[in-house]
């Protein structure tokens, strides 16, 4: 797998730094990490006045930059070289896309509340601005991994992710597994049965991975799970075959960056996001896709 030349890792202040440092740790004791950068920006409009006024002179951002280091010495060590940038800027999510350009991010680590303890607002937007792949870690995740899951829908993107997936699992003995989500056209019942359409798009989809294996030998034989949407979305399906097949990650492919946020990830990564999955997710941009 190509080392990654920089890693971001964005921290909160909150509890879930601790494991989502140590976390880092294993990213880059399994992967070839050359440098990482773990930050924070600190939104001053946001602080109440009282406590600005408790604060007085103190160089918060000293303290803060002091408080992160305590936690990279303990959790992280001297495992590769990093740096720790703390900033004071209004927009978090500017500032962050900055310091990706800037230090040739290949890879942001996050961390994701549950949903009854935070939003993730800030992570969502994040999601559709960084010019880079994305590590979601869950705080429920655990950093045992061993079994990837990678849904494609056979465009360039999916197969993408596909390709990273299992560069991934030969590179660390990982069992991978293909999933592909397919809908009926129900637009034509009754002038067929279920039973007929279903065979069909069932030829339909074995033949497109029959000619997906000829274009990449090195994906032949591998197991791959054909799943019909029927009443819930393609999301759903996901989370719930995540779940039956006990897996440990989670590998999507994103479009490429457009102008226009909205329409950055795509409606299913989006939807996997926002759900309550309890594995580390990670979004990933073909290099060629993204607009520097």
């Amino acid at each position: 797998m190509t080392p990654i030349d920089a890693m971001m890792v964005c921290l909160d202040l909150s509890d879930l730094d601790e494991k989502l440092v140590a976390f880092s740790r294993s990213v880059c004791e399994r992967l070839q990490v050359r440098k990482v950068y773990f930050v924070h920006n600190i939104r001053l409009y946001e602080l109440a006045d009282d406590f600005r006024e408790m604060i007085g002179d103190l160089d918060l951002s000293k303290e803060v930059e002091g408080n992160i280091t305590d936690i990279v010495a303990e959790q992280f060590g001297n495992i590769t070289d990093h740096e720790i940038l703390v900033s004071e800027e209004p927009n978090s999510e500017v500032i962050l896309a900055d310091i990706v350009k800037r230090y040739g991010i290949k890879l942001t680590l996050l961390g994701k509340k549950i949903s009854d303890r935070g939003t993730g607002a800030l992570g969502t937007k994040l999601l559709r601005i960084l010019p880079c792949s994305v590590l979601v870690f869950p705080e429920t995740a655990s950093f045992n991994i061993r079994k990837v899951l990678v849904p494609i829908d056979f465009s360039d993107t999916s197969l993408h992710a596909l390709r990273l997936s299992k560069e991934l699992s030969d590179q660390l003995g990982l069992e991978l597994e293909i999933m592909h989500v397919y809908r009926l056209p129900t637009q034509f019942f009754p002038l067929i049965s279920e039973e007929e359409a279903v065979q069909k798009a069932l030829e339909v989809v074995k033949t497109r991975f029959a000619d997906l294996q000829k274009r990449y030998p090195e994906i032949a034989g591998m197991p791959y799970t054909l799943v019909r949407a029927a009443n819930k979305s393609i999301a759903e399906r996901i989370a719930l075959h995540l779940e039956k097949g006990r897996h440990d990650l989670l590998v999507l492919g994103l479009r490429g960056t457009n102008p226009l946020p909205m329409l950055n990830m795509g409606s299913v990564p989006t939807e996997v996001y926002n759900s309550d999955i309890d594995v580390p997710l990670w979004l990933v941009y073909a290099e060629g896709t993204i607009r520097k």
